[in-house]
């Protein structure tokens, strides 16, 4: 498996996710999963907003997802309680110093995930 929080720290950057949980429930999450980078967390949903992140429940409820759902249960993925927005879709950035955008990746629908290799060689 891929150790991108590593590689990006070998480039020099600082990986770190954006939840939308309670302070609490990120707590918790962070340390279950045993994340190797920092976790924030946005209740308010201010900065999906600000970056122009997809919501709605048309993000969750269509065939694709549920396509993406089953092959992640053969792969041995179980999806657990849902913590925060549950129609609040993602995305990737990656700002460099000075808040210059280098790369963006906004998530239509549940599980449509950036390449970790884009974030990587966004650094480059």
């Amino acid at each position: 498996m891929r150790d991108t929080a590593g590689e990006i720290t070998k480039a020099g950057a600082e990986l770190i996710a954006i939840g939308n949980g309670t302070a609490k429930q990120a707590k918790r999450f962070h340390e279950e999963q045993k994340m190797a980078f920092r976790l924030l967390t946005d209740p308010g949903l201010k900065t999906y907003k600000a970056v122009g992140f997809k919501s709605g429940a048309l993000t969750i409820a269509n065939p694709s997802v549920a396509k993406r759902g089953v092959k992640a249960l053969l792969q041995g993925f179980r999806q657990s309680r849902t913590q925060g927005t549950a129609f609040q879709q993602g995305g990737a950035l990656v700002i460099a110093p000075g808040g210059k955008e280098l790369f963006r990746y906004v998530s239509t629908e549940a599980g449509d995930h950036v390449d970790p290799a884009e974030l990587i060689d966004a650094l480059d």
